[in-house]
């Protein structure tokens, strides 16, 4: 994470915007050398609002731990117990992966 003072990045913002969107980079903007805010991509916060709505539900947060514990006791289903056999699919030659 780059840090700049608010003058570099008022002279500079077009250009630090495509980089925070193209290269999921993120800046600290300083203020008389104090960090005051952050420029990230529309992504990165969308990501961040949706974990802070999953912590703040204490069911869906529940519900999460216990999973976790389930499958570290190894208790887990079986992709075609749920769903019944895969699909067969077509079957990629090493010329059309490419």
């Amino acid at each position: 994470m780059r840090t700049l003072p608010l003058s570099e990045v008022k002279a500079r913002l077009s250009k630090l915007v495509d980089e925070v969107e193209s290269r999921d980079e993120r800046i600290v903007i300083t203020r008389r050398g104090r960090p005051t805010a952050v420029l990230v991509s529309t992504d990165d916060l969308d990501s961040w609002q949706e974990t802070l709505e999953i912590t703040s539900d204490r069911t869906l947060l529940a519900e999460i731990r216990r999973g976790i514990r389930q499958i570290e006791r190894g208790q887990t289903v079986s992709y075609e117990d749920v769903f019944g056999p895969k699909p067969r699919g077509k079957k990629r030659s090493a010329h059309s992966a490419k």
